[in-house]
């Protein structure tokens, strides 16, 4: 671990590789999350560890028991489509007012991260398996928050940021296959529609962009 600052600076740097390591599929649905195998891993106490725990179970990515400990959260089907609705309702609504109240500055960064996503590659293939490359999951995820960062809405976009997070979970626990769709074509069209100050346009995109995500995903649960 890095030079101890204090626990909850050790809290903090647990929580981040854990939290990394459950949206990028390291730990399946429902793995338990054992705090002394963990501390020793991360050389680190107990108590620092079971901070990171506790702080990822109100996100929603743990699950803690009182009798059993910390585990990965389990997926549902249900859960999902949740996660979804609440994806198209607050993630339009902070598209919209980040269009609206975004500069220049914003504008370049879009660009600028739109053509970084566009020249990244999405998978790669890992024991005869296709899965998501974690430099590309997270540069989407990057291009997704700009799209929305200048929304004036702190507490909107805290609740956008944590919904992304449960969606890239089902994302990397489901199955991957190389879709029947044109993921280069529908950020460029997004990115297009956000920089023309479309704010109707940019909305529509987004929804249908979500929505055929979340037929692939339902599609392999």
């Amino acid at each position: 671990m890095a030079k101890r600052n204090g626990s909850s600076t050790l809290s903090e740097n647990v929580k981040k590789k854990l939290q990394s390591d459950i949206l990028t599929g390291q730990y399946e649905p429902g793995a338990p999350l054992k705090v002394l195998e963990l501390a020793k891993g991360f050389e680190v106490s107990v108590a620092v560890v079971r901070e990171a725990l506790t702080r990822l179970a109100t996100q929603g990515l743990v699950q803690q028991n009182p009798n059993h400990g910390f585990s990965v959260k389990t997926a549902s089907e249900e859960e999902l489509n949740n996660i979804i609705q609440a994806r198209l309702i607050n993630e339009s609504e902070a598209l919209r007012l980040s269009i609206a109240y975004g500069d220049l500055t914003w504008e370049s960064i879009v660009i600028a991260v739109h053509h970084k996503l566009s020249q990244t590659t999405e998978y790669k293939e890992v024991n005869e398996k296709l899965v998501v490359r974690e430099e590309w999951s997270e540069i989407h995820r990057q291009f997704h928050y700009e799209l929305i960062a200048a929304c004036p809405n702190p507490v909107l976009l805290d609740i956008c940021s944590n919904l992304w997070d449960l969606s890239e979970f089902y994302r990397h626990c489901s199955p991957q296959q190389q879709q029947v769709r044109d993921g280069l074509a529908e950020h460029k069209a997004l990115t297009d529609a956000v920089l023309s100050r479309d704010g109707e346009r940019a909305t529509q995109l987004f929804r249908a962009h979500i929505q055929l995500t979340a037929e692939v995903l339902f599609d392999n649960q």
